[in-house]
């Protein structure tokens, strides 16, 4: 946990005041001014939203996952990374709320419960941790696991047939993975040789994610063979993902969480001999047990209603607890729900005399078609992650209506053209490639194009790793707060 909590805040470290600074795309500070306190909004940000303050929590949180790892003050310590990630993910808004935010908040305190009451603890001290935290562990991995898979099968209930895209759902058809590897967020190259395999892979790939995601989660609660099962093809299906996409921590946490069903016994001898397994036994005191027992009843009141309607069940948790909701304590989950069957994105060029157009290069989304899609690493990428959703948004709206305009446009991407147009230094700082190095661009404009992995033929002959159509352009004009469009295509 220590090092998945490193990974999310030095992640960050470089972005945070870009992104919700006071000149940053979404200021915290006017998120936070219309608001109720922090009650409802539970977040350190309340005392200041300086760009200091938050790269302060970002760094304040790298230090103490460090000490985590390092098995210093380990129970002081995760309470810490929980509350500083927790007021960073209220504070970072839309760039914090993706799943594994919510599944790292909620995976950081169970694991509270797990941490020793010691100041240094070492791997040589084998011991029990409270029974009711393991199972509450196993829950959280049985929840993600089963809902993920579940809502595959069962999110198109509520919709028509016209809504649910033109070739239904694609899980149910076996043909999700089809458009997976050139459709995720942001691919990787080896994405795009996956994709090239024959169509039968595919479909008995679909069959081994459902069977992982809806069989394997109630082998958590057996006997020990099927846990270990459960923990090899938990671990098999991140690996896999891993290696196809840039899912940052996402992956590893989950095998994290997947570790805890592994005994002593699963591992090498030599390992237990070298950490001394064993020698250092004992049981967790009555007092950490009926500490974890209140936790134990608050995460299954939470839960058991978000588990039913993954079913299709409707069961309303108790009043009193929906309050805490804000605290992430329980979450649900449901990856790829819906797999996109298209891939639009945008692309921002500036000119400096409305002739010759240059475009803004972002360092993962794709952009340039010859570009090599590449591994971000545990890092992500906050802004290229929302440039996806933005472009399906645009999408929609442009299949909706026919044209794109400023009402379609998120907040934060009017304020990222404002921030290229006036070259905020911060702004630009989350982008690969500024190609106005020494001036602000007279003109902007953004353009939505449809991209697809290029045939084996056409990279053989061209190079480039996609093709790409453009279906929609404008100029842009205006400044921060009062972005338009002008000129038609």
């Amino acid at each position: 946990m220590g090092v998945v909590y490193l990974c999310a805040f030095a992640s960050l470290v470089p972005q945070i005041a870009a992104l919700v600074g006071t000149d940053g795309l979404l200021p915290v500070s006017e998120f936070l001014e219309p608001l109720e306190g922090w009650w409802r909004v539970p977040t350190l940000a309340w005392w200041s939203g300086s760009e200091g303050f938050l790269q302060f929590l970002c760094l304040a949180g790298a230090l103490l996952s460090i000490l985590v790892a390092l098995g210093v003050l380990q129970l002081p310590s995760l309470v810490l990374c929980w509350v500083l990630y927790l007021s960073l993910k209220w504070a970072g808004q839309t760039f914090l709320s993706f799943q594994w935010d919510i599944l790292l908040l909620e995976a950081g305190f169970l694991s509270i419960w797990m941490a020793p009451f010691k100041w240094r603890s070492r791997l040589a001290d084998s011991r029990e941790v409270p029974m009711l935290a393991r199972w509450l562990v196993w829950w959280l991995l049985f929840r993600l696991m089963l809902e993920s898979g579940v809502v595959k099968l069962t999110w198109d209930d509520a919709y028509p047939p016209s809504a649910l895209g033109p070739n239904g759902n694609t899980w149910e058809s076996l043909t999700a993975l089809t458009y997976h590897f050139w459709t995720q967020p942001l691919v990787v190259w080896t994405s795009w040789f996956v994709d090239k395999l024959p169509l039968l892979f595919h479909k008995a790939s679909v069959v081994v994610v459902l069977l992982i995601e809806i069989v394997l989660p109630f082998f958590i609660f057996a006997p020990r063979r099927f846990r270990l099962a459960a923990f090899f093809g938990f671990v098999f299906l991140m690996t896999a993902i891993a290696a196809t996409g840039n899912y940052n921590f996402f992956n590893l946490l989950t095998v994290v969480l997947a570790s805890t069903l592994l005994d002593d016994r699963a591992w090498p001898e030599w390992i237990r001999r070298r950490v001394g397994v064993g020698r250092h036994g004992g049981r967790p005191t009555l007092i950490r047990n009926l500490a974890v027992a209140p936790v134990a009843v608050l995460v299954l009141f939470l839960s058991l209603p978000q588990v039913l309607g993954a079913f299709g069940l409707e069961v309303r948790p108790p009043q009193m607890l929906s309050g805490l909701r804000q605290f992430s304590f329980v979450n649900s989950y449901g990856l790829f729900r819906r797999m996109t069957e298209t891939r639009p994105e945008i692309v921002i060029e500036g000119s400096i005399d409305g002739g010759v157009w240059e475009a803004y290069e972002f360092p993962w989304k794709p952009g340039d078609p010859a570009r090599r899609p590449r591994f971000t690493g545990p890092h992500q990428p906050r802004l290229d992650w929302q440039m996806w959703f933005e472009a399906l948004d645009w999408e929609a709206y442009l299949l909706r209506t026919g044209t794109v305009d400023p009402r379609a446009m998120s907040p934060w991407f009017r304020e990222l053209l404002a921030g290229l147009r006036a070259r905020n230094d911060r702004v630009l700082g989350l982008l690969q490639k500024d190609p106005f190095a020494d001036r602000a661009p007279e003109k902007l404009r953004v353009s939505l194009y449809q991209y697809r992995f290029t045939t084996a033929a056409a990279k053989r002959e061209s190079g480039n790793w996609w093709s790409r159509q453009l279906v929609w352009q404008r100029e842009v004009a205006g400044s921060r707060g009062a972005i338009g469009l002008a000129r038609p295509f």
